[in-house]
Protein backbone atom coordinates (compact mmCIF):
# COMPACT_ATOMS: atom_id res chain seq x y z
CA UNK A 1 0.00 0.00 0.00
CA UNK A 2 1.65 3.07 -1.11
CA UNK A 3 1.55 6.45 1.03
CA UNK A 4 -0.18 9.22 -1.33
CA UNK A 5 -0.89 11.74 1.63
CA UNK A 6 0.53 13.58 4.73
CA UNK A 7 -2.16 11.79 6.70
CA UNK A 8 -0.16 8.65 8.15
CA UNK A 9 -1.91 5.64 6.62
CA UNK A 10 -4.04 6.09 3.60
CA UNK A 11 -3.30 4.99 0.00
CA UNK A 12 -4.35 5.78 -3.21
CA UNK A 13 -7.44 3.28 -2.92
CA UNK A 14 -8.43 4.89 -0.13
CA UNK A 15 -8.71 8.51 -1.64
CA UNK A 16 -10.52 6.75 -4.22
CA UNK A 17 -13.13 5.25 -1.58
CA UNK A 18 -13.75 8.71 0.21
CA UNK A 19 -13.93 10.13 -3.73
CA UNK A 20 -16.77 7.65 -4.26
CA UNK A 21 -18.40 8.37 -1.44
CA UNK A 22 -18.69 11.85 -1.42
CA UNK A 23 -19.75 11.45 -4.85
CA UNK A 24 -22.69 9.36 -3.87
CA UNK A 25 -23.56 12.02 -0.96
CA UNK A 26 -22.39 15.47 -3.02
CA UNK A 27 -21.84 14.89 -6.44
CA UNK A 28 -19.08 14.75 -8.79
CA UNK A 29 -18.29 18.93 -7.98
CA UNK A 30 -17.53 18.24 -4.43
CA UNK A 31 -15.55 15.07 -4.89
CA UNK A 32 -13.26 16.20 -6.50
CA UNK A 33 -12.07 18.54 -3.74
CA UNK A 34 -11.02 15.52 -2.09
CA UNK A 35 -7.56 14.35 -2.84
CA UNK A 36 -4.31 12.91 -1.42
CA UNK A 37 -3.54 16.76 -0.13
CA UNK A 38 -6.88 18.08 1.20
CA UNK A 39 -7.72 14.58 2.87
CA UNK A 40 -6.86 15.53 6.67
CA UNK A 41 -7.19 12.93 9.33
CA UNK A 42 -10.45 14.94 10.47
CA UNK A 43 -11.38 14.67 7.00
CA UNK A 44 -11.56 10.29 7.54
CA UNK A 45 -12.88 10.77 10.98
CA UNK A 46 -16.12 13.09 9.65
CA UNK A 47 -16.74 10.12 7.09
CA UNK A 48 -16.95 7.65 9.41
CA UNK A 49 -19.38 9.57 11.22
CA UNK A 50 -20.89 10.22 8.19
CA UNK A 51 -21.35 6.54 7.31
CA UNK A 52 -21.95 5.47 11.27
CA UNK A 53 -25.10 8.34 11.07
CA UNK A 54 -26.56 6.30 8.10
CA UNK A 55 -26.14 2.80 9.67
CA UNK A 56 -29.72 2.67 10.30
CA UNK A 57 -31.05 2.94 6.65
CA UNK A 58 -27.93 0.85 4.94
CA UNK A 59 -28.01 -2.68 4.67
CA UNK A 60 -24.31 -2.95 4.75
CA UNK A 61 -24.23 -1.37 7.65
CA UNK A 62 -25.11 -4.26 9.92
CA UNK A 63 -21.68 -5.80 9.42
CA UNK A 64 -19.85 -2.78 10.49
CA UNK A 65 -18.64 -3.15 14.37
CA UNK A 66 -20.40 0.14 15.74
CA UNK A 67 -17.85 1.21 18.58
CA UNK A 68 -18.90 3.03 21.35
CA UNK A 69 -16.27 5.92 21.63
CA UNK A 70 -17.03 7.12 17.78
CA UNK A 71 -17.64 10.23 19.47
CA UNK A 72 -14.93 10.31 21.57
CA UNK A 73 -11.38 11.25 20.44
CA UNK A 74 -9.14 8.03 21.44
CA UNK A 75 -6.01 6.85 19.48
CA UNK A 76 -7.52 3.69 17.93
CA UNK A 77 -10.30 5.90 16.37
CA UNK A 78 -8.10 6.44 13.38
CA UNK A 79 -7.23 3.11 12.44
CA UNK A 80 -11.52 2.60 12.81
CA UNK A 81 -12.41 5.02 10.78
CA UNK A 82 -9.64 4.12 8.52
CA UNK A 83 -11.14 0.38 8.37
CA UNK A 84 -14.62 1.43 8.07
CA UNK A 85 -13.90 3.60 5.03
CA UNK A 86 -12.36 0.80 3.38
CA UNK A 87 -15.21 -1.83 4.25
CA UNK A 88 -17.53 -0.02 3.75
CA UNK A 89 -17.01 2.00 1.29
CA UNK A 90 -16.18 -0.23 -1.49
CA UNK A 91 -19.85 -0.67 -2.10
CA UNK A 92 -19.55 3.16 -3.43
CA UNK A 93 -16.94 2.44 -5.76
CA UNK A 94 -19.07 -0.15 -7.80
CA UNK A 95 -22.43 1.78 -6.99
CA UNK A 96 -24.01 -0.41 -4.58
CA UNK A 97 -23.88 1.32 -1.85
CA UNK A 98 -27.36 0.48 -0.62
CA UNK A 99 -28.47 3.53 1.41
CA UNK A 100 -31.63 4.71 1.15
CA UNK A 101 -32.28 8.23 -0.61
CA UNK A 102 -34.02 9.80 2.47
CA UNK A 103 -31.73 8.59 4.64
CA UNK A 104 -28.37 9.56 2.41
CA UNK A 105 -30.07 12.62 1.95
CA UNK A 106 -30.72 13.80 5.75
CA UNK A 107 -27.26 12.53 6.36
CA UNK A 108 -25.34 14.42 3.93
CA UNK A 109 -26.85 18.12 4.57
CA UNK A 110 -26.28 16.96 7.83
CA UNK A 111 -22.18 16.15 7.86
CA UNK A 112 -21.42 18.20 3.95
CA UNK A 113 -20.51 21.06 6.21
CA UNK A 114 -17.80 19.16 8.84
CA UNK A 115 -16.65 17.33 6.12
CA UNK A 116 -15.33 19.81 3.71
CA UNK A 117 -13.98 22.22 6.71
CA UNK A 118 -11.83 18.99 7.38
CA UNK A 119 -9.98 19.27 4.21
CA UNK A 120 -6.83 20.64 4.39
CA UNK A 121 -6.09 23.70 1.66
Amino acid sequence: MSEVSEFEGISGEDVQIIQAIIKSFYGSGTAARFNSSTISEETVKEMAVLLTETADCSQWMDAVPNPSDILMPTKNLKKWALRLLRNAGKPFLTGTEGVTVACKNVRAAQFKHQIILSLKY
